[in-house]
Order: structure tokens, then sequence, then C-alpha cells
């Protein structure tokens, strides 16, 4: 399936890209490395890191509730309503560093974890109607690419401010630091706020205007083999990789004793990673599909957890060089994952349910993102070194459970996808072929000849022979 190589621009596709750029600016400080490292500074343990983790995702439920008043309200004007409101409860954070002396550890905890909880339910409340608005507004045929174009806008700007926290904390960050970072986030907020109000309103579909039941409503997506499928390998993929990036926050600062800098450069490492992905991956799904991206994505998440174990279990020395092309490739492989299964989601739910289905793939992933790292926060705290080090368990689960999650993916269905080994030949095998290429045709080749020459097999002819050896049943 090949698409043009140039597609006009959609109607509010700037305000799009500006607005999650801002908004990335301003979340990437509450919910990222800088909010983990915060709460070890306030005193807490993995724990409290497990807590705080959890409350965002935990309170993605909302939003099966909150169908009933979108259908009614818009998307646009339920969106606007939550990311204004919620922007100023950062304001809460910004006073908190200051409270550290004069209140106990376990009130400072208790305190950042009330700002979290307000700042989240708002979030939750509103955040039901953004996949259903971009579906409005993005039509089916420039989803990948603008998925794509996105996430680069988003981890660009989280890149940025990953280094600027880094800057701003140093090795030894005081309560002027934090506060100023969280007022930095509470700017960036209302500025998205602002270019969120220019996106323009799409009018919500009839059937979803008057919800029945959302229970009634449910139980009809559930019936869409297709989608129950789908929503089976996410939920299980979501316990398979939640609370990954701050329980590896945790593991720098425990085991390496990292200062706060370093690991905030690592994980902007990440980000920079994702970006080089994301100037490409959109053309690939558009033209190969979601499946074949993710599978060869999976396989190489399970090398890089592997990676991880031999570290946790002092097997690997994590240097810092080292480190730093682990978060380059870790966050290539997770952006172009994470654009798959937005593609594949969108594809996957039913017509006749989109809200309710959308909402349930995202409450659903949510709370096991939530439950995942409070699970193992607890879990960190009383396991002791054996046979296998505190962190060696957290990242063999990861392991198994992502191979559990690439068997449930080759049951998921999608129409016009490429087979995952022609993808694989197209992304390995073809380009190093026309590098020889290129070398046999190089003027100091001396076995170069009409002779040789005249035995060369065209494209096309190649293209056709590797389909002709696809020994693969079916799509994949």
């Amino acid at each position: 399936m090949r698409i043009d190589k140039k597609l006009p621009a959609f109607e509010g596709q700037a305000y799009l890209y500006l607005f999650q750029s801002f908004n990335a600016l301003s979340f990437s400080i509450i919910l990222g490395a800088p909010i983990v490292l915060f709460t070890t500074w306030l005193g807490g343990g993995s724990k409290s890191v497990g807590i705080v983790t959890s409350i965002m995702p935990f309170l993605t439920i909302l939003q099966i509730p909150s169908t009933i008043y979108i259908g009614k309200l818009g998307y646009r004007r339920a969106m606007l309503a939550g990311w204004s409101t919620r922007t100023f409860v950062i304001l809460g954070f910004v006073f908190l560093p200051f409270l550290k002396g004069r209140w106990s550890t376990a009130s400072l905890i208790a305190f950042l974890c009330l700002c979290l909880f307000a700042w989240s339910f708002l979030r939750g409340m509103a955040n039901a109607s953004w996949l259903p608005w971009i579906r409005a507004l993005v039509p089916d045929e420039k989803r990948g690419r603008f998925f794509a174009a996105e996430s680069r806008y988003i981890q660009l700007m989280s890149l940025v401010i990953l280094f600027l926290s880094g800057v701003i904390l140093g090795s030894q960050p005081d309560k002027w630091r934090f506060s100023l970072l969280f007022l930095i986030s509470f700017l960036f907020g209302m500025t998205s706020v602002i270019f969120l109000s220019r996106i323009p309103s799409k009018e919500v579909p009839q059937e979803e205007k008057h919800i029945p039941s959302p229970l009634k409503t449910i139980r009809q997506a559930l019936q869409f083999k297709k989608f129950k499928r789908f929503l089976l390998y996410a939920l299980v993929f979501t316990v398979a990789n939640g609370g990954f990036d701050a329980f590896t926050v945790l593991f720098l600062k425990r085991e390496s004793h990292f200062s706060e800098r370093r690991i905030l450069w690592l994980t902007a490492c990440s980000s920079g990673g994702m970006i080089l992905v994301l100037f490409f991956i959109g053309k690939f799904l558009d033209r190969w599909g979601s499946k074949p991206i993710m599978k060869i994505c999976m396989s190489l998440m399970v090398s890089y957890q592997i990676v991880w174990f031999f570290m946790a279990q002092r097997f690997l020395a994590g240097n810092y060089i080292f480190l730093v092309f682990l978060y380059l490739v870790t966050g290539g492989i997770r952006a172009a994952i994470g654009i798959a299964t937005t593609r594949l989601t969108m594809i996957s739910v039913p017509k006749n349910a989109i809200l309710m289905s959308l909402a349930l793939y995202t409450t659903g992933t949510g709370v096991l993102s939530g439950f995942t790292p409070l699970f193992w926060g607890f879990v960190l705290d009383i396991v002791s070194a054996g046979w296998l080090q505190p962190f060696g368990y957290f990242f063999l689960g990861g392991i198994l459970l992502n191979l559990l999650a690439f068997f449930l993916l080759r049951k998921v269905k999608e129409s016009k996808t490429e087979r995952t080994k022609k993808v694989v030949h197209s992304l390995l095998i073809q380009p190093v072929q026309a590098l020889m290429q290129m070398m046999s045709f190089s003027p100091g080749n001396q076995n170069l000849s009409p002779e040789t020459s005249g035995d060369q097999v065209l494209p096309d002819e190649a293209d056709t022979s590797a389909r002709n050896n696809d020994n693969c049943s079916s799509r994949s």
C-alpha cells in the first residue's frame, strides 16, 4: 500500500503541533524523570515512587463516565475545560519544595500525591475527548505521518526540557531549583492552552451524543472480535512495560549513584532516539501497516530488557557511554511501537462505538499503567538479594510478559499490511544490497565488466523473487 510522498495539510494541523509541543514542555516535568527525582529529594523510597507514578494512570478510569458529558459538551469544550484548570494545579508543585524541613517526609509525599491527584483527575475527565477529536480531524490516509510528526514534536520538546532540567537542577538541587522547574512547567502549560483553543471544533457524531448506558456500550464494543483481540494485546503489553521509565531512573540512582543531572541527560538521550526514528516511521507505517513494525520492535524490546536484566544482576557493567547508546536505541524502538500502536488503535475500534471503545482502551491501559509501578514499588521494598537482585525481578517480569504480548499480537487482525519478512528485507537487506551495488560500479573496482554487469537482477525482479521465496502463509 503506497501513498503520495506529499499530502496537503488538514484543518488545524499547525495548532495541533503547537499545542502538543508546549504541552510536552509542561507535562515532561510533571510526569517524567524530574518528578521521580523530586520524590527522592523529598525523602521518598521505591514505594513512594510507585505511588507517585501510578496516580495519573489510575485516574484514566474517569474517561469512561466522562464520555456521557463529552457527547453533550463537544470535544473542544471538554478539552479546554480540563486542560486550563489542571494547569493551575501546577502552582501547588511550585510551592511544595519550600515546605521541606518544615513538614515530615510523609506529609510532603502526601501533599505531592494530592497535587498529582488533582492534576490527573482533571486530565482524566477531559482526555476521553482527545482521540475521538483527532480521529475526526485527521483523515485516515494521513494518520501514520501525523502521529509520527506529532510524536516528533513531543519528543523534541521533551529532549529540550530534560536537558534544561539537568542544567537547572545541577548535581545538588535545592528548593529554589525545583520550584523554578515547576514554574516553567506552569508557564508552558498555559501557552499550550492558548494553542488548544485555536484548534477547529468537530461535531460529535449523533450516535455518540446520547450514550444510553456506559455498560451497555462497553458490552457492544467488546462484542467486536477485532477490537477485543487488540485490547487484550494492549493490556498485556502495558503490564509488561508499565513503570519502566520510573524504575530505570530509580535503578540508576541507587545502583549506579548517578547525579540528577546525569540521569536527566540520559533520559533526554531516549527522546533523541525517538526523534530520529519519528522522521521516517510514519511513512513506513502508512506503506507497510502497523503489525510488521510492532513485531520487529517487540523483538528488539525483549533484547534491550535482557541487557537491563544483566546490568541488574551485575553481569554487565553499565558505564555512562554504553547507557547513552542504550537509551538512544530504546527511545527509537519505543517511538516506533508507540506510533504503530496508536495507528492500529484507530482502525481496530468498531465504528458504532468509537467514543466508548477509545475510552475503554485508554482506561484499561491507564489503570494497568498505574497498577504495575505500584505493584513493583511495594515488591522492590520487600524482596532481598538472592539468586536474583531486587531489580532483576522487575526486568525479568518485563521480559516474560513482553514475550506473551508478542504471541497475542499475532492474533490481532489488520488489513492492508505487508509481511514481516518482507519488511525486514526492506529495512535491512535492501540497503546493504544497494550499497554493494554502488561499490560494484565504483571506478576503482577492477572486476567491473560488461559481462558481469549483464548478470545483475533488476530491482523489480529482485523484489518479485523475494516475494516468491517468502514462505509465510498469511499476512503478518
